[in-house]
């Protein structure tokens, strides 16, 4: 609304930041775009699901295989699936069947269909790993959000975890989500929090909810604190229902499969912890307390170190340089990082341990990480002196630092590498089944000492079934599920008691078939391995078995360190230590008419031999020697080297093979999946985009601007008429630790750099929460309003008979909003609310002591309009309470349409630039889509009801011309304007509050940043803007006041090209 002078719909909000002058260099773009960043996690994601190699053989006899079952009818089945014992959920192997059954429709061999879950896995990670971005560069700082992409995207660890079909993965996911929900700390999330954990620990891993407990204490700590308790027990007891529910449906689904009642979760627990002796997971081995240091040092390098520095460093920062922070440091930060910690020594204590245990705290390792990174970087970054030579040790400290971080990234990607090029053979070698001719119906594929790098029945022909021959292993090895061929018959199937089954891990014979039934046999030869009668080299016996595909595979026990830890090229000349070594890996078919019997001069010497897997520590599927009862011996060395070489495979070569290179494992094949899948997400993206045009300025990620069209739907009612909405608005949540005397205004600073000045609404997104904001300066605004509502009455409150339902909705609404979000200040009544701070009682059922638009000011801070629609189409003035307005008259505008109200006010570029828009968007404004913009003005006297300056509130004409020109600088004063759209569901009015901030300009430069900016800010005005806001009377003393108070800073030490990491629009 704009009046003689000024505004309420004035269009002051650039629409870019310009750059802002010749001192200012562009600001760093620390802020990645969400999309940018989703293609970025989906890429790295993508990748891993094409290419990384399965970790842990838990992970396909667990889950792809009953999974497999799900899909094809037949598959391997452990212990864990027994009824006896119920200790997997069927509902989390469902969930990814039916991902592969979709795919199926589209795809027709298996192992696509493998691919495609494991898409799925790495696309859903994505979305989770954005969604927490996100909420880091909101909440905390977009140049922590940014080091936290880095992390994730480019460390081995993170790229594993991705896309692996384990519940620990799974959890990693709904850890990502509620820890996003927590870090939204001004919405109170609790409750979805809660939700997401609750749904990782139920329908994943139940050991992973702990990571909630920290961020719970803080809540219920500061809910205490706060005065808030009560609700912080709801959000808490909301979220326990949500998993009650969750829960449930995990215990119909199991019941369904196991035709028994099951808590899966319970059964893990209870045999993980209360096992009992000779029961547990310690009887699959043990590790030293070093385990998981080595291994996160392996999958982060310096980025653990930065993770387990977070806390230290924040304290360091609170103690030492207490400016740093923007408050002293928060109680809910403290909580975001501890669960890395926690979950750390929790899982260091145990005898057991595997790398997958820690994938559920990986986010939590990741934003402690990016979270000391930013300190150090704030700390060496900064100017140790005023002089050139303090600039030049920062930009050398900053030099090193840039080289550690490109130095992890680097070390992260040669990792990721070289485990691709070292063990992805057992992924690659059954691609000649593809070929036609080559197997029979009834044929069976067996396995002897490569049981545990078994890739699933997925990668087998349709049909064709897995067999297990006798090894050096004495462990327990799957059994089969019962065929099925419809779905009675797989319930049946998932429901009775197999054969042979144990949870001591006691070897099974009747899981072995002859080598005489196998039509093909996958083996592997180490030149530096002994054969044993149990496990001799296939791969030689030409006679009996004839060689149909072999694939490089690392022979880690003759490779240096080096090769074994990162990526090495094939190069001749390499020193020996530095030279990867190499077996074979190989599928065979058995030769028409061979025999099964082994040359007396294949038969090396039997003894202990090296079992080596993919995992490290993982039990059964570890690098470890063994002996004939399937037992551990301790080997402090080869605990060593099984760490090293993530988990001491050994790999597979003749004597002359020929070194791998990355063309050999199809790169250019999966290189075009990854890129057409990318294409495909920007495709859709771009078309969501579409119906969503940003008018939001390059550099302000927090602002969610909209254009006067996007969101809004173009109504089909005719002009004038209102149908009711069914729409309610969300209940608000009580602002915790908000107190009427303590709680400090919002320092709104919506002005940007120039040279140019952009002509728009301005518009963004309203959280409900936010609607109206109330401060310590309430009394006084209170004050102000009453004693202006006895002296002026209608020429300030009034309402037109047409309006008064929707003024009477307005009051209703505040009435039960302010209770909701401010308990302490007011509590509903029957027949309406109660101030308790000045014990005043407003009432808000018929017949009412004055006009509504009077009560609505007297309860807040705000002014408040409300435009109706006539059948002409335009929205009329019909209704407010203007006591605070400064430069505008709500007499002068009363009745008038929007149109008007701005052209009479001579707003700048209204008909050129927003009339259109505006009008447009009022039309298409709904209930459900509340919206806020911020304006500001100068004024040059010290009152803010109404500027005097520019004359007698009463005078039948107000202009800037009567203003005093050039008056010092103690007489200006800054006026911020926070102003929110809404649509009143059953009138269908819309509402205009307009929240005044009035400070002296003397106090508003003490802030950094402020005086360069504003400065800036001023000169951009056009010369319509400038006379619109007055510039003439105040430029030449503002200018060079701003001016001075912004070289001040500067030889402070302000570091003017890190604003952007301190400010965020409109603040």
């Amino acid at each position: 609304m704009a009046p003689a002078r000024k505004k309420i719909e004035v269009p002051s909000m650039p629409e870019g930041q310009a750059p802002r002058s010749k001192k200012r260099p562009p600001p760093p773009p620390y802020y990645l775009p969400l999309n940018i960043s989703l293609y970025v996690f989906l890429i790295s994601n993508a990748i891993a699901a094409f290419l990384a190699p399965i970790q842990d053989c838990d992970e396909v006899f667990n889950f792809w295989e009953p999974t497999h079952y799900l899909d094809h009818g037949y598959g391997l089945q452990t212990w864990e699936y027994s009824p006896v014992y119920s200790i997997r959920s069927w509902l989390y192997v469902t969930i990814h069947a039916i991902v592969g059954k979709v795919a199926s429709l589209a795809l027709v061999s298996k192992s696509s269909q493998f691919y495609a879950i494991r898409f799925f896995l790495a696309l859903v990670c994505a979305a989770c790993q954005t969604r927490l971005y996100a909420a880091i560069c909101r909440t905390l700082s977009p140049k922590i959000g940014l080091f936290f992409l880095m992390i994730v995207a480019f460390s081995p660890g993170l790229f594993h975890a991705s896309a692996a079909f384990l519940p620990s993965s799974f959890t990693m996911y709904m850890s990502m989500l509620g820890l996003t929900a927590f870090l939204d700390w001004r919405s109170q999330k609790i409750a979805q929090g809660i939700m997401w954990f609750g749904l990782g620990a139920i329908v994943g891993w139940p050991f992973a909810g702990a990571l909630i407990v920290p961020l719970l204490l803080a809540e219920v700590l500061v809910g205490f604190l706060s005065g808030s308790l009560g609700t912080v027990i709801s959000g808490i007891f909301n979220g326990a229902i949500r998993c009650l529910a969750i829960l449930a449906i995990e215990i119909t689904v199991d019941y369904a499969f196991l035709r028994k009642f099951a808590i899966v979760p319970w059964n893990i627990v209870a045999y993980n912890i209360f096992g009992g002796d000779g029961k547990g997971p310690d009887i699959f081995g043990t590790e030293p307390w070093t385990f998981y240091i080595r291994n996160l040092l392996l999958n982060f390098n310096i980025w653990f170190i930065f993770a387990m520095s977070a806390a230290p460093l924040l304290l360091l920062q609170a103690i030492f340089r207490p400016q740093a922070s923007k408050k002293d440091i928060p109680l809910r930060t403290f909580a975001a990082i501890t669960p890395f910690y926690m979950w750390f020594a929790i899982f260091t204590a145990q005898p057991h341990k595997e790398e997958r245990f820690m994938y559920p705290a990986y986010p939590f390792l990741a934003l402690n990480a990016a979270v000391a990174i930013h300190i150090v970087l704030s700390y060496v970054g900064s100017k140790g002196s005023k002089r050139s030579n303090g600039t030049l040790l920062a930009q050398a400290k900053l030099t090193i630092v840039a080289a550690i971080v490109l130095a992890a990234i680097n070390a992260g990607l040669l990792r990721t590498v070289g485990m691709i090029t070292a063990y992805n053979s057992p992924l690659k070698v059954y691609e000649v089944f593809e070929q036609p001719d080559i197997f029979q119906a009834g044929d069976s594929v067996c396995f002897g000492k490569e049981w545990y790098r078994f890739p699933s029945s997925f990668f087998l022909p349709d049909g064709m079934r897995a067999k297990f021959i006798r090894s050096e292993f004495r462990g327990l090895l799957p059994g089969e599920f019962p065929d099925a061929t419809d779905y009675p018959a797989l319930f049946d199937g998932t429901s009775r008691i197999p054969e042979g089954m144990n949870d001591l891990n006691q070897e099974d014979p009747g899981k072995y078939v002859d080598i005489s039934q196998c039509s093909f046999l996958v083996d592997s030869y180490f030149p530096s391995r002994d054969a044993t009668e149990l496990e001799p080299d296939y791969i030689h016996h030409e006679s009996q078995w004839e060689v149909m595909s072999c694939k490089p595979f690392l022979d880690a026990s003759q490779t240096g360190l080096i090769g074994r830890l990162i990526w090495v090229p094939d190069l001749p000349g390499l020193p020996s230590p530095l030279q990867r070594k190499w077996g074979q890996y190989c599928l065979l078919r058995r030769r028409d008419g061979g025999s099964a019997t082994l040359p007396e001069a294949d038969k090396r010497s039997p003894g202990a031999a090296e079992i080596s897997i993919i995992f490290p520590a993982n039990f059964r599927c570890r690098s470890h020697p063994i002996n004939r009862n399937g037992r551990r011996r301790s080997d402090p060395q080869t605990d060593m080297i099984t760490f090293c070489t993530f988990s001491q495979q050994q790999s597979i070569l003749r004597e002359k093979p020929s070194p791998p290179m990355i063309p050999t494992h199809n790169l250019p094949h999966v290189t075009a999946i990854c890129l057409l899948a990318t294409l495909t997400t920007y495709l859709l993206h771009s078309l969501w985009k579409k119906h969503r045009t940003s008018n939001s300025p390059q550099g302000d990620p927090e602002q969610k601007s909209l254009s006067p069209t996007s969101k809004f739907k173009q109504p089909t009612r005719k002009p004038g008429e209102w149908t009711p909405s069914d729409f309610k608005r969300p209940p608000a949540a009580p602002y915790l630790g908000w107190d009427v005397h303590t709680a400090e205004p919002k320092p709104y600073r919506p002005f940007r750099y120039g040279p140019k000045y952009f002509i728009t609404m301005g518009l963004r997104s309203m959280k409900w929460d936010e609607w109206i904001e109330l401060d310590n300066h309430y009394l006084r605004y209170h004050t102000d309003k009453a004693r202006r509502i006895k002296e002026r009455g209608a020429k300030c409150s009034r309402t037109a008979p047409e309006a008064m339902d929707a003024a009477m909705e307005l009051l209703e609404e505040l009435s039960t909003y302010l209770p909701e979000r401010y308990p302490t200040l007011f509590r509903k009544t029957p027949t309406g609310i109660t101030n308790l701070l000045t014990q005043e009682t407003i009432t808000t059922t018929a017949p009412l002591p004055e006009d509504p638009m009077q009560s609505c000011g007297r309860l807040i801070q705000d002014d408040l309009a409300l435009m109706l629609e006539r059948p002409d189409g335009e929205y009329y003035l019909l209704a407010g309470s203007i006591l605070l307005a400064g430069f505008w008259r709500l007499e002068d505008k009363y009745g008038m349409r929007l149109s008007e109200i701005h052209t009479s006010g001579s707003v700048p570029g209204y008909k050129e630039k927003l009339e259109k828009g505006m009008m447009n968007f009022f039309r298409r404004l709904r209930p459900e889509d509340p919206v806020l913009r911020n304006n500001y003005f100068i004024q040059v006297d010290e009152s803010l009801p109404w500027s005097h300056s520019i004359g007698s509130e009463d005078s039948e004409t107000v202009s800037w011309n009567t203003a005093e020109k050039n008056r010092a600088i103690e007489h200006h004063f800054f006026r911020s304007e926070r102003q929110s759209l809404r649509r009143l569901p059953r009138s269908g009015a819309v509402v205009f509050t307009i929240r005044t901030y009035f400070e002296p300009v003397t106090e508003v430069v003490k802030e950094p940043y402020v005086p360069g900016r504003l400065a800036s800010a001023i000169r951009s005005w056009g010369e319509d803007v400038a006379r619109y806001k007055g510039r003439e009377k105040y430029g030449e003393v503002l200018l060079e006041y701003l001016d001075h108070m912004h070289e001040e800073q500067v030889a402070q030490g302000l570091e003017v090209e890190k604003e952007d990491e301190v400010r965020s629009y409109p603040f």
